[in-house]
């Protein structure tokens, strides 16, 4: 599994885990959605027929209106950003002077 997919380390509290796991299902559904809208505009760019641009041209404006909703709701990584510099700046993870590891 690649970093990029892996679970966060056991380290991290639960909050920081649900609201990792959280932010990569949301990304894994944006990205999912650009790819389809974006084949989609090509798809209603190469069609002749009428109906089936009508078709696809509600197809992008679903995707569209998904992805505007779903883009609203990021708060998570700002408050995921919070937590990580929090975490990061506490007392307790200050290394001892003269410990440079």
């Amino acid at each position: 599994m690649s970093q990029l997919t892996a679970p966060p380390a056991a380290a991290g509290s639960p909050t920081l885990t649900r609201l990792s796991v959280s932010i990569r299902g949301k990304l894994q559904f944006l990205d999912y959605l650009v790819r389809a809208v974006v084949a989609d505009v090509e798809r209603f760019q190469d069609e002749s027929d009428p109906g089936t641009r009508i078709f696809i041209k509600q197809l992008v404006e679903m995707h569209t209106a998904n992805l505007r909703q779903e883009s609203q709701h990021m708060q998570s990584i700002g408050d995921l950003c919070d937590m990580l510099d929090a975490m990061v700046q506490s007392p307790e993870t200050a290394f001892p002077a003269g410990d440079p590891s």
